[in-house]
């Protein structure tokens, strides 16, 4: 097994688009996601704010990958760009930020 990372993606659907739809969406994008070479696993998060000023963006989609971005990444686009994967028509709409995460170390436990 290789190193594992992790790409975080934050987001808020558009004002119009009702949560249960982008929770349905999102399920199935997210599995449609992760049929690209190199994840491992994909899990969703609503986001609340605990301290400080808050986010705007309420979802978090945590994916854990082993190699290189640019592998999947490169997967993805294809594969959108072939209508293997369908985006909804408020898909650009969608408010989100993304990271790239590479470990530091390894995980620590109690």
């Amino acid at each position: 097994m290789g190193t594992r990372n992790l790409y975080l993606v934050f987001s808020r659907p558009p004002d119009r688009v009702s949560d249960d739809e982008y929770q349905r969406w999102y399920d199935i994008h997210a599995r449609e996601n992760i049929q690209s070479p190199g994840f491992v696993s994909t899990r969703r998060f609503a986001v609340t704010p605990s301290r400080g000023d808050g986010t705007p963006l309420t979802h978090l989609a945590l994916y854990e990958y082993e190699g290189e971005q640019r592998v999947w990444r490169e997967d993805l686009d294809r594969r959108i760009e072939q209508g293997q994967i369908q985006l909804p028509e408020w898909f650009g709409d969608i408010t989100f930020q993304s990271w790239d995460c590479s470990a530091l170390s390894d995980r620590i436990e109690p």
